[in-house]
């Protein structure tokens, strides 16, 4: 049974290793930024290194629950 994901404060490279399980923490980062980079509406968010609960909204918002 997975778990429910919780919109909370996270670390950029906390975040990026939910979304890329699968990944090495940095190999999921890297494709992370390229997912907002990509991402006309997540695009400022790229020089980020944490995310308020709102900010993590809106990327599950955009790119689903991970």
């Amino acid at each position: 049974m997975k778990k429910e994901f919780e919109i909370k404060a996270y670390y950029k490279a906390e975040l990026a290793t939910v979304y890329c399980s699968e990944m090495s923490p940095r190999g999921a980062l890297r494709r992370f930024n390229k997912w907002l980079k990509r991402n006309p509406r997540l695009n400022s968010l790229l020089n980020e290194n944490d995310f308020t609960p709102r900010q993590v909204q809106q990327i599950v918002e955009e790119l689903g629950d991970p």
